[in-house]
Parts: structure tokens; C-alpha cells; sequence
């Protein structure tokens, strides 16, 4: 952290309140404010990309969890949500790279077990609509 750690804490308790009530684009603007006035943080740069991807902005979300996993290499959080930026852009490979990333730095997040599953799901998917097998229909309850 190369700023104040004072003010980018309160930005991000502010940043954290914003989110919770989907006020994405303020968060965006007092994440950038603060980076701009206070100085670098991965703590800033991750609730920027939640907010941009929030707003479907991806390629910019991407820069900025780029720049805080350079910031904090052992927070598992940027190659986790960068993970997510793959699975939008139907990347599998890219998503499993990310996924890979994010568990050596934390095998236990429980964040990793979910998008496991969602990339096993679209590798079994893909391997039946390889094969030409339907996929199976949910049975009702």
C-alpha cells in the first residue's frame, strides 16, 4: 500500500457500503478519486473491478484486478474474479488458468469450489454437445 492507509481504509469501508446497496458507479467514482488522491491499493483496484464488473466492464475490471494482483500477489481475490471475467467471456481455458492461480494461493477460499464447479459443468456440457448426447432434462420436484 503505497498511500494513506487511513483514507483508503475509509474509502473502502464507503466503497463496501455503496456496493451493498448497488450504487455501483459511486463506488467506481470514490475508488478512483481515492486512487488518484491517496495513492495505490489492491484493496481500491479489487472494489473497482467489482464495480466495473458490476457495470459490465469488463475489460477495464480486468486492468484493474491485473494491476492489484500486482499490488498483493497473495490475495487470491483478482485471479478469482478474473476467473469470472473468463467465464463471461466463455473462455474455459483462461477461466481454469485463473482458478489454478487463485488455489495455489488459497486451496481452501471457499469462492474456488464454486467456480470449480461451474467450469466442470461447462466442460460436461461441452463433451455432450461433442458427442451429440441431449442433455439430461431436470426432473420436477
Amino acid at each position: 500500500m503505497n498511500g494513506r492507509p487511513d483514507r483508503i481504509r475509509e474509502a473502502c469501508w464507503y466503497s463496501d457500503r455503496l456496493f451493498s446497496g448497488r450504487h455501483y458507479r459511486a463506488v467506481l467514482a470514490l475508488a478512483t478519486r481515492s486512487i488518484k488522491d491517496d495513492g495505490e491499493s489492491a484493496e481500491l483496484r479489487l472494489r473497482r473491478a467489482r464495480a466495473l464488473l458490476a457495470l459490465h466492464r469488463d475489460a477495464e475490471a480486468g486492468a484493474d484486478l491485473a494491476r492489484a494482483q500486482l499490488l498483493d500477489p497473495r490475495d487470491p481475490t483478482a485471479p478469482l474474479l478474473l476467473c469470472e471475467v473468463a467465464l463471461r467471456q466463455k473462455d474455459l481455458a483462461a477461466a481454469e488458468r485463473h482458478l489454478i492461480a487463485a488455489l495455489r494461493l488459497d486451496a481452501r477460499h471457499p469462492r474456488i469450489t464454486e467456480l470449480s464447479a461451474v467450469i466442470r459443468g461447462w466442460r460436461m456440457a461441452a463433451a455432450r454437445i461433442a458427442a451429440g448426447t441431449p442433455a439430461p432434462v431436470p426432473r420436477a420436484a
